[in-house]
């Protein structure tokens, strides 16, 4: 487990550095000097002997300039291309002027270089480089060199783990006092190579400041597997939990069927369906071991609110309660979905069309009287949002932890990578492929997720547990056959393996 800042936390630590007495300066030259040690140490284990600084006109370029002053004079030949021209922040320039003699300062970005170190913009870049940059980034590229990116290889979004197109792929990250958020999203987390972390000295009390004091971690593959729940051989069904399960439509029969027998692969012990008879009879010999429940359907082939007073009865003998997958965004789904928020008193996931029909009146939400988890992906995340997509992808922490103060729930926004919050804690979940870049995948998360809440898992960890198990299945089955050819049932039907290393 790694502790990651966002860029907006790691600004006001550095400046709480200063107010606790170490000075920026005194930050940029401990991030200098480990970037040169770092440097040294890969040179002399790989007999380089030319190096390359790429240097910005901010504040990064500013501890490549320190580095680079630190190993002038030495056995190795060093060469600074300020890609961006003169440094234009304070502390840039009087890293510039350390350098006594200017004559290793080079304008050739085609310099025969080992070692080319990046330190053009680190954490503090946003969208897209300007074409000449672009176009020097993509020379370098071509050089079979070593590459080493000083806090953030440049042209990562810090915040979101977006990509510029000529982002440097790097062998190595050294980034400063802690890791990024947006380094361990995906696509960037694929630009850093092996990361490690430098201590410059911030004073210990670093975080006690922070205005946005969440605490954002790595869930790793090691500690959630102690989580699994435990099975006593003397138990019996009802130990592991009943789920019910609020889904399906005519148009989406599958996603009801992916669903549950997700929850029925994943170790609870009942699981009921409740759904229009149509979806009922064309799942079940599929499913025959899950519990059904005809409910009534409107035209549409979806449940009526007429439903209602049915599954609030249902929800009373439940342990957890999965609402959306392929439920339809109708009248009367809408008012199903209300009536749920407001009368659940165990653990509910809202999923889909939960989430679609739940966007129309969210603060509903106020009213609830048990755990909800929201799983949204980009697009429904926006309209629990009110914004659209775009700010979706860009601001996805902020926004889940907004929905996640404002309305007192569990967020697990789903994508690539995924984070979960709740409180002032938030996971990164980074498990499985390409392989679940398909429909239906959504669904088996929701039915993964209810069937551990049901079991008594917490939250939280629930999300995270269903995305590891969800996607280190899919990842072992990727090791054999190929991603495209890969369905949600082919990962369900595989979770018997994947449970079975965790027993």
């Amino acid at each position: 487990m790694a502790r990651l800042l966002t860029p907006d936390q790691m600004s006001q630590t550095e400046h709480t550095s200063e107010s606790l007495g170490t000075p920026l300066w005194t930050l940029m030259e401990n991030a200098g000097n480990s970037l040169a040690s770092l440097i040294k140490s890969r040179a002399s284990e790989r007999r380089a002997k030319k190096i390359l600084f790429l240097c910005g006109n901010g504040n990064n370029g500013g501890d490549g300039l320190v580095a680079a002053a630190k190993l002038k004079g030495g056995d190795l030949k060093i060469k600074v291309k300020l890609m961006c021209g003169m440094p234009k922040t304070e502390l840039a320039q009087r890293a510039y002027a350390m350098l006594d003699s200017k004559d290793f300062i080079d304008i050739a970005v085609n310099y025969d270089a080992d070692i080319i170190v990046d330190c053009i913009f680190g954490s503090g870049f946003k969208g897209e480089f300007d074409e000449l940059l672009a176009a020097e980034l993509y020379e370098i590229s071509l050089k079979p060199a070593y590459r080493i990116a000083c806090d953030m290889p440049s042209g990562i979004n810090c915040c979101n783990g977006e990509a510029a197109v000529e982002t440097l792929f790097c062998d190595e990250t050294l980034t400063m006092h802690a890791p990024k958020l947006g380094m361990y999203l995906r696509p960037a987390k694929s630009f850093c190579g092996k990361v490690s972390v430098a201590d410059i000295s911030i004073p210990n009390n670093w975080a006690a400041q922070l205005d946005d004091d969440t605490i954002i971690e790595t869930a790793e593959a090691d500690f959630l597997k102690k989580l699994f729940p435990h099975r006593n051989e003397v138990d019996h069904k009802n130990s592991f939990g009943r789920l019910l399960m609020i889904c399906g439509s005519e148009n989406y029969v599958g996603a009801a069927a992916i669903a549950s027998r997700a929850a029925l692969r994943s170790g609870c012990g009942i699981v009921q369906l409740a759904a229009p008879k149509f979806v009922i009879q064309c799942i079940s010999g599929n499913a025959p071991e899950c519990v059904y429940s005809p409910m009534p359907a409107d035209e549409q082939g979806c449940i009526s609110d007429a439903a209602i007073p049915r599954l609030i009865e249902l929800m009373e003998s439940a342990d957890a309660v999965v609402v959306g997958c392929g439920l339809g965004c109708t009248d009367g789904t809408m008012k199903v979905v209300e009536a749920l928020v407001k009368n659940c008193k165990v653990p509910m996931v809202i999923d889909a069309d939960g989430i679609n029909q739940l966007a129309k009146h969210i603060d509903v939400l106020r009213e609830k009287q048990c755990e909800i988890i929201l799983t949204p992906h980009i697009a429904e995340l926006a309209r629990l949002s009110g914004t659209d997509n775009a700010d979706a992808k860009q601001h996805r922490y902020r926004l889940s932890r907004e929905l996640c103060f404002k309305y007192g729930v569990t967020v697990h926004a789903k994508d690539a990578t995924s984070i979960t919050i709740k409180d002032r804690l938030a996971y990164v979940t980074d498990f499985g492929c390409s392989a679940l870049a398909k429909g239906g995948s959504g669904d088996m998360l929701a039915g993964l997720i209810g069937s551990l809440l049901a079991q008594g898992v917490k939250p939280r960890t629930a999300c995270m547990l269903g995305d590891y198990i969800m996607g280190s299945t899919a990842e072992m089955l990727c090791e054999e056959y190929s991603t495209s050819a890969i369905t949600a049932s082919d990962i369900i039907n595989a979770f018997k393996e994947t449970l079975t290393k965790l027993m």
